[in-house]
């Protein structure tokens, strides 16, 4: 299957760690991601629930004429305590444990990293299950996107923070499944 991933337009928050706390788009902020997606054929589009995301997925499915499906699975990491903080309010030795080792230093409070793998696997999943899958995107959040890379590229998600994934960046992967394992190739990354 080939999928392609958009992280959601901007909201004028990036010095914000948001993850359950859902800000408006900027105005305007779909226009330029809309215009260079236009070409791209989809017959599907799934987001997050999360307005950002559902604001971003409609601009692009409105010219195709197609309906929008939220799909919680796709949500960003609840971050707990951290969620909605100024990264700059937050305890960097904190912070910088989390991104060496999420699984054991997870935000307080907050979604545990093995709940995250797996149902953003669980996502995928079901996307593999359907037995003539259309050209698909979703619309998610810099962390889904990272997750997808991990699990199906095999990258360590230590090299997949180092990855700039800009909001509108799309990432276009083909994904195999064998039996439970998912594989795949990251065919492009696209930023904005």
């Amino acid at each position: 299957m080939i999928l392609d991933l958009i992280r959601h337009a901007a909201t004028g928050r990036d010095d914000h760690l948001d993850g359950r706390t859902d800000p408006a788009l900027e105005t305007g902020s779909t226009d330029a991601l809309c215009e260079r997606y236009a070409d791209l054929a989809w017959e599907r589009v799934l987001c997050s629930p999360r307005q950002r995301a559902v604001g971003t997925a409609e601009a692009l499915a409105g010219p195709r004429g197609l309906d929008v499906e939220p799909d919680e699975e796709w949500e960003e990491l609840d971050f707990g305590d951290w969620d909605g903080q100024p990264l700059d309010a937050l305890p960097m030795q904190a912070l910088s444990a989390f991104h060496l080792d999420p699984h054991a230093n997870p935000p307080p409070h907050g979604e545990s990293w093995g709940h995250f793998e797996r149902r953003i696997a669980r996502a995928l999943h079901r996307l593999l299950d359907e037995p003539d899958p259309v050209p698909t995107v979703v619309v998610s959040h810099g962390g889904p996107l990272r997750m997808v890379l991990s699990q199906v590229c095999g990258l360590p998600m230590a090299m997949c923070w180092g990855l700039r994934i800009d909001h509108g960046t799309r990432v276009r992967l083909r994904i195999e499944r064998d039996g439970d394992d998912l594989w795949g190739e990251l065919l492009e990354l696209q930023q904005p």
